[in-house]
């Protein structure tokens, strides 16, 4: 009897005699060292031998030989969506999150939030809001407006400036993003061009018919005819007799007449 024999198949020992009625008993190989398979394989002891497993998910090699990790993000981003990083791991890898404008996740895919349809992106009412892969962006302020259409639109006041265009005989008042222009009383046309009306030629300009009606720059005036007294407007016949007998003699009678006397 030898003890502690050791028999040995080429691999290393694989069985050891025990004693005279024992025999040679099997060596469990996946005790020690896993039994040199790598460390992510089961080793599975057999009768004078062992088996190592495949190696896990994730990972290329068998496990005699050695299991190495496989990068996944190499290949097709790793499967995330094309708009974020694929971060590779030991046996596996992660998805980075979407990122801003875009909602869902980055394992399931990453979709466009379309922030125009959202109080217009935030834009000015006055603007149009322009969807983009991410993000947006707002139109230029239309015309009478100033500022931008992403901090806000303000209407302009034309009529501060130059009267907004419009003849100095008109009046310009502002209306958002325009302005419009009204002639004056006394003139006529578009209010971009004013042309005075000459009142005289319509009704002797309102005067009374006993008056001589002058026009003037947007307006007229009434002046009663010689005989008359009055504002213009109303004219009553003067009565020449009751001042200095109307001019005639001491020893004649005065009579009185429309606009003079005899």
């Amino acid at each position: 009897v030898i003890p502690n024999l050791r028999l040995s198949r080429g691999l290393g020992d694989v069985y050891k005699w025990q004693d005279s009625t024992q025999g040679c008993v099997d060596i469990d190989e996946c005790a020690t060292n896993n039994g040199g398979c790598d460390a992510l394989v089961a080793c599975t002891n057999t009768p004078g031998a062992r088996v190592c497993g495949n190696c896990p998910f994730g990972y290329a090699g068998n496990g005699e030989t050695g299991c190495s990790d496989v990068n996944e993000c190499t290949t097709n981003n790793g499967g995330c969506d094309k708009t974020v990083t694929c971060v590779n791991t030991k046996g596996s890898f992660t998805c980075g999150d979407c990122p801003a404008g875009y909602s869902g996740g980055g394992a399931s895919g990453c979709i466009d939030i379309n922030e125009c349809t959202t109080n217009n992106g935030g834009c000015d009412s006055h603007v149009t809001c322009m969807n983009s892969p991410g993000s947006f962006s707002c139109g230029a302020c239309p015309s009478g407006y100033s500022g931008t259409g992403a901090t806000g639109c303000v209407d302009n006041n034309e009529c501060a400036t130059n009267n907004g265009g419009c003849d100095g005989n008109a009046a310009c008042t502002n209306t958002a993003g325009s302005r419009t222009c009204a002639c004056k009383m006394g003139f006529t046309g578009d209010g971009v061009t004013c042309a005075d009306v000459n009142e005289c030629s319509t009704n002797n300009g309102g005067c009374n018919t006993n008056a001589n009606c002058a026009n003037t720059v947007g307006s007229r005036t009434c002046a009663c005819k010689t005989g008359y007294s009055g504002d213009g407007l109303t004219c009553t016949d003067v009565n020449e007799c009751a001042t200095n007998n109307g001019g005639c003699s001491a020893n004649a009678n005065c009579a009185n007449t429309v606009v003079s006397h005899t």
